[in-house]
């Protein structure tokens, strides 16, 4: 048996009991992710904004003691400890308490985490995150400058980024300073020229991420790869994990990928935990799993329930996906690996997903 022979049946054996494992947490639902959408405001206009979000936006952001009395009855019903927080925009920095909040959600013993796209971050903001507890952030770096520029519709949004990884770097005081990049066809052909940049920051992690159909993307299908662009971006990430132990370059949660990629281009088997061991806070209070889903899975608010209520009593079509099981899907043979896709990608009025990854991975190309 020759070695890509036997690498697959490991990885075969390995997933059967990677599935057996996502049946468990299924059934026992620690939360142990939760995100809150700190507001919509934004002071960027990004073509492939999935929230839509702009610096007039008008959506009115839930008062810091109603995001508090979440917070306090997720920690006196879970452990507060091994419960991560990611906060999330719009850009988190636009809200002028955000750093009170966290710092009362530090107290409380979680731990917290930032996305950001750096036009508001100095010396006296990583300062502020450093006290108010701040482990990890993440930078949007969406190319080199004139792609980035571009697709953040700002023209000193790529120095900004730049100077806000630096900083961040610099302070040595986070467990992990991450650049995240939308890989599209634009910047697709600019991955090494932006590898070599990030080596040069210093820092210690690349997620990777592809632009799907939400908010703006939705009317920019040309932001979206296809399935030659799609092998070309794995073949580049499996490539440089091969090559560099010291820069931690992982593709994001985004679809079951088949068994030639799946732990190739990033660590574990695909898993979509939302509503699993995820949940999240909205800018309005409702409750939902992450940010990247539609409003379809929102499971209650807080204004008609404790957080805790919902999160045991709700969820259920996150949990049993069986029902996805429609068109395609119904009689697809990796139904136990995917289960749907991720579901941020599940079209509601298709009752399908957006995109299935095994599928546009499997055509072949001449």
């Amino acid at each position: 048996m020759n070695f890509n022979k036997r690498n697959s049946y490991k990885k075969r054996i390995q997933q059967w009991g990677w599935n057996q494992g996502k049946k468990l947490r299924a059934n026992i639902h620690d939360l142990n992710y939760f995100f809150w959408e700190a507001t919509l405001k934004c002071n960027l206009n990004c073509l492939h904004c999935g929230s839509d979000c702009s610096k007039d936006n008008n959506c009115t952001e839930l008062p810091a003691e109603k995001v508090l009395q979440v917070f306090s009855n997720i920690a006196e019903n879970y452990s507060a400890q091994d419960v991560m927080v990611a906060v999330t925009g719009g850009e988190p920095l636009m809200r002028r308490d955000l750093f009170d909040v966290l710092n009362k959600v530090n107290q409380l013993g979680f731990s917290w985490g930032m996305v950001t796209n750096g036009m508001l971050v100095n010396e006296n903001v990583v300062k502020k995150c450093a006290e108010t507890g701040m482990k990890t952030v993440s930078v949007s770096l969406d190319g080199v400058r004139e792609s980035h520029n571009w697709l953040r519709n700002e023209a000193t949004s790529y120095d900004r980024a730049i100077g806000a990884l630096r900083l961040f770097s610099k302070a040595n005081k986070f467990d992990t300073v991450e650049a995240i990049t939308c890989v599209n066809p634009v910047n697709l052909k600019q991955l090494d020229e932006l590898y070599r940049e990030i080596k040069n920051l210093g820092i210690n992690s690349w997620r990777i991420l592809t632009i799907f159909p939400k908010g703006r993307a939705v009317s920019s299908k040309a932001l979206s790869l296809k399935a030659d662009e799609f092998k070309e971006l794995f073949s580049f990430i499996k490539e440089k994990r091969q090559q560099d132990s010291k820069l931690h370059i992982n593709y994001s949660e985004e679809g079951y990928l088949g068994c030639d990629w799946e732990k190739e281009v990033r660590d574990d088997f695909y898993y979509c935990g939302a509503g699993i061991n995820i949940a999240g806070l909205l800018w309005d209070g409702a409750y939902s799993a992450c940010p990247s889903l539609s409003r379809n899975w929102i499971q209650g608010s807080i204004n008609d329930s404790l957080f805790s209520d919902v999160w045991e009593t709700k969820y259920a079509n996150m949990r049993n996906r069986d029902w996805m099981k429609k068109e395609h899907c119904k009689g697809c043979h990796v139904w136990s690996n995917c289960q749907g896709s991720s579901l941020h990608l599940w079209d509601w009025d298709e009752n399908k997903p957006q995109i299935c990854h095994y599928r546009l991975l499997s055509i072949n190309i001449e």
